[in-house]
């Protein structure tokens, strides 16, 4: 079972896409660009990850880049990207400054973070990634103060979705899984609760949803208003 099990957070992170999705079309455009580029970004970060973190089984073996990492990065990142906008009912307008070039330099940023804390002075990969997203979010809000409540609300729905698909899949179908692919098992960084949820899983989530929740709208210069009932999903 541990063969398909990281496969298995993908599909039960799929309904959830879907839904958006299909409910709001006026996200369609959304959902995919961040979708695919969190996509590559799942596939690129799991160079760091495998090395420290885990190394999960895959349809392609254990610990090597597979189809699972760009369909969970694909996945989460466009959940992350819109689930504010579904739940609280917000459309995207123009209006305020594009800062393409600042994200970007803020993306550079986080590469170089994982090169410097990661590779040369052995600080955990989760750690780097997550505190990075964490920092990048603040700064964004600080430059766009209208992103705040979307940056926080972001990352609790993404914590509201991923809680019980873990729940289920790590208590209940896999429950020996972090055991045996999670390098930080057994070491005092092997926090866990909920049963078997790793605590670096949840603090990813949540750093990775207040980044991903806010960042379309930080580069694209559109700010978020609320969608009237009249309008067409």
């Amino acid at each position: 079972m541990d063969e398909y099990t990281y496969l298995l957070i993908s599909i039960f992170l799929f309904p959830v896409w879907a839904i958006i999705f299909i409910a709001r079309k006026d996200l369609k455009e959304k959902i995919i660009k961040t979708s695919v580029l969190g996509g590559l970004a799942g596939l690129v970060s799991e160079f760091w990850y495998f090395k420290d973190y885990w190394q999960p089984p895959s349809l392609f073996g254990e610990g090597k880049i597979s189809i699972e990492d760009f369909l969970f990065g694909f996945l989460i990142t466009g959940i992350a990207a819109t689930i504010y906008d579904a739940v609280f009912g917000k459309i995207d307008v123009d209006g305020e400054k594009k800062r393409r070039v600042p994200f970007g330099i803020l993306f550079i940023t986080g590469i170089v973070s994982l090169l410097v804390f990661n590779n040369w002075l052995g600080i955990n990969s989760i750690f780097v990634s997550s505190f990075a997203f964490l920092i990048f979010s603040v700064i964004m809000v600080l430059i766009k103060k209208n992103l705040l409540i979307p940056s926080i609300a972001s990352g609790l729905l993404c914590l509201i979705v991923i809680v019980p698909i873990y729940a289920i899949i790590f208590n209940a179908i896999s429950p020996e899984y972090w055991d045996k692919h999670w390098l930080l098992a057994k070491t005092k960084l092997g926090i866990t609760i909920l049963g078997n949820i790793p605590a670096t899983e949840l603090l990813w989530f949540f750093s990775w949803g207040c980044l991903a929740g806010i960042g379309y709208n930080f580069s694209s210069g559109k700010r978020k208003a609320k969608r009237e009932k009249s309008q067409n999903c």
